[in-house]
């Protein structure tokens, strides 16, 4: 009985530690995602910023 207790407790053991090693790996993609997220929308707004300069440049005879 304590054999089978010992591997019970063995196998909870291991099934914790795979949960929080995949709750670990799910952290990680999730904030590599977000930073994915974040530089093309940074990426977006200057690209927007930049059209917009360029607008305002040409509109004010600057296209020479």
């Amino acid at each position: 009985m304590s054999n089978l207790s010992e591997t019970l407790t063995e196998v909870k053991t291991d099934i914790l530690h795979a949960s929080i090693s995949l709750d670990n790996e799910k952290k990680q993609r999730n904030q590599k995602d977000d930073a994915a997220r974040m530089l093309k929308a940074r990426r977006a707004i200057e690209q927007h910023l930049e059209q917009k300069r360029l607008h305002h440049d040409i509109s004010n005879g600057w296209d020479d």
